[in-house]
């Protein structure tokens, strides 16, 4: 092949036999290492693209994981903040609906955190210290 090569490029070129066979060599040769060359290329598109794939899925799977677990959390602080609102309005139910004075407000939310109450949910106590006393 390389010989029938290098006559049709002693034909084309009027080369010498010998130049023809070198530059028909170095066609043969570089002919070959452009398709090394795209193979790999091919190939390592091929590799990337199945990582990019495999990182994708798993980045999705751990949103997903992230989305319930942050969607666990927030409707168990809903319960908690219904369930601290619903002790503050029982415990408020029987004053009048002036509203409450300071001190009122401090006692009911001191009542509440000793009773087990989160207060730290509730607006009404949200300035009330851990420790304070009523009518301080």
């Amino acid at each position: 092949m390389i010989a029938a090569f290098a006559l049709k490029l002693m034909e084309w070129f009027a080369l010498d036999a010998k130049s023809a066979k070198w530059l028909a060599w170095a066609i043969a040769i570089v002919a070959l290492l452009a398709v090394l060359g795209i193979g790999k290329c091919t190939y390592d598109a091929n590799v990337i693209g199945t990582h990019e794939a495999n990182t994708s899925a798993k980045l999705e799977r751990t949103g997903r994981k992230a989305d319930a677990s942050a969607a666990q959390r927030a409707e168990a602080r809903r319960r908690a903040e219904a369930a601290a609102r619903e002790e503050f309005d029982n415990a408020t139910s029987g004053l009048p609906d002036n509203g409450l004075s300071p001190r009122q407000r401090l006692d009911i939310c001191r009542e509440l955190r000793e009773a087990g109450t989160d207060t730290a949910l509730l607006a009404e106590c949200g300035d009330v210290r851990a420790g304070a006393e009523a009518g301080t």
